[in-house]
């Protein structure tokens, strides 16, 4: 029989293992009965994690929770002709120290759901899930656990340190703006010559009309993936954020055209569909699609100022031909020889159905525009337009579709939020 005793330490260690993984499992039971009272609006307050171990063990066992820890409907007085309120979940009476470390950890919660979008829950919860399956748990069971302890805890907060909360919104949402700011100076940078030709509204009207159509079908795709069919007033608010991130990419900050974009699209939609203004998808809106514009755009900044200038001559001109149908003419092949005052001669890098000319430049580097050019620039005025394009442009057309998929995303799964 002397292989089936063990020594006193092996039964500690086998007891402390047995204890721990308990714990655990009294932790996710509580978790999960915490959720589910703040969801059918019942008060069930544990403050403590010994009350948490202790409410969680008696699930376990099958044993009626104590007391102090069961969950309770709160007493509700109806009101003549008035429908009765649905009872919700309080915090227990505390100290003044206690009410203000509870409003300042709901303000900081409320901060960090704005500024990440709801994805640091979600990285919480997979952290603690991951390490309750190294410990023997089914992990889509204590992935599902932890993520309704997390919105359980949102929910909470909402409730009872709303204005709290709201004010950690408020400051999240900030910050994430503010965290847009330097990305987008860098993706602006560059100057263009003085001779560029600025957009004119023809230009800004096909713009608006190119993001409109990318407005509308990104929200297709987006029924598509959740397999529904949006209402008009979606559409319509999605061809308007579309339209509204387009012609703000002309300014080169994919980041700021994205959030304006995504802005744009909810409260479009919540008034198309007659919903008051939900100022809170707005700012979420906004942030997923200057979060996605953002880095983007600056992978297509990057790549496009680190072509050969070859390379970049090539891309100018595609450029210079798409702008001349935005303006209604059809391109027709550069290189034809355009005799000047004086015997000098300037070759055309396009020219166009109505005899106009113009001349495509690419790049940060560029400077100035040759003798020649400046001459023909000078000779035939409005007829020879100049363009000049820089990495920031490239970076706006990358971003933009990205900062559209970000904020459709967000409004369409609400279950985040």
């Amino acid at each position: 029989m002397g292989d089936v005793f063990e020594t006193m330490g092996d039964y500690y260690r086998r007891r402390r293992r047995e204890v721990e993984e308990l714990g655990r499992q009294a932790e996710a039971a509580a978790h999960k009965v915490y959720g589910d009272a703040l969801r059918a609006g019942r008060e069930l307050v544990l403050r403590t994690p010994a009350e948490v171990a202790r409410y969680g063990a008696d699930v376990l066992a099958g044993r009626k929770p104590t007391p102090a820890s069961a969950p309770k409907a709160v007493a509700v007085t109806a009101k003549p002709a008035a429908a009765k309120p649905k009872p919700v979940a309080r915090p227990a009476p505390a100290s003044a120290v206690q009410r203000t470390v509870d409003q300042g950890l709901a303000a900081a919660r409320g901060a960090q759901d704005a500024f990440t979008l709801g994805l640091g829950d979600r990285a919480y919860a997979g952290v603690r899930a991951l390490n309750d399956a190294a410990n023997g748990a089914d992990l889509g069971a204590a992935w599902q656990s932890r993520m309704s302890a997390e919105r359980a805890r949102d929910q909470y907060d909402a409730r009872n340190y709303r204005a709290a909360r709201t004010v950690g919104e408020v400051v999240g949402t900030g910050l994430g703006f503010a965290a847009l700011g330097p990305v987008d100076a860098v993706l602006s940078g560059g100057v263009r010559i003085a001779q560029a030709a600025p957009m004119i509204a023809r230009e800004a009207a096909v713009l608006g009309g190119v993001g409109a159509g990318g407005g509308v079908a990104t929200q297709a795709l987006m029924d598509i993936q959740n397999r529904r069919l949006s209402s008009a007033g979606d559409y319509v608010g999605s061809a308007a954020g579309g339209a509204a991130a387009a012609v703000a990419s002309a300014k080169g900050r994919p980041g700021q055209a994205g959030a304006i974009g995504g802005a744009t699209t909810a409260v479009t939609q919540d008034v198309l569909n007659g919903r008051p203004a939900d100022w809170g998808d707005a700012s979420r809106a906004a942030l997923a699609g200057g979060y996605m514009a953002a880095p983007f755009g600056l992978a297509g900044r990057r790549y496009s100022d680190g072509l050969p200038m070859t390379e970049k001559g090539k891309l100018g001109e595609a450029m210079g031909r798409v702008r001349t149908a935005a303006n209604g003419r059809m391109p027709v092949q550069g290189g034809e020889r355009v005799k000047l005052p004086g015997g000098k001669i300037t070759v055309l890098d396009e020219g166009d159905s109505l005899a106009y000319m113009s001349e495509q430049k690419f790049g940060r580097s560029i400077r100035r525009l040759s003798p020649n050019q400046q001459k023909a620039y000078d000779y035939f005025g409005d007829r020879y337009r100049v363009d000049h394009f820089l990495p920031r442009d490239v970076g706006a057309v990358v971003g933009y579709p990205f900062g559209q998929l970000g904020s459709h995303a967000v409004l369409g799964d609400e279950s985040t939020w």
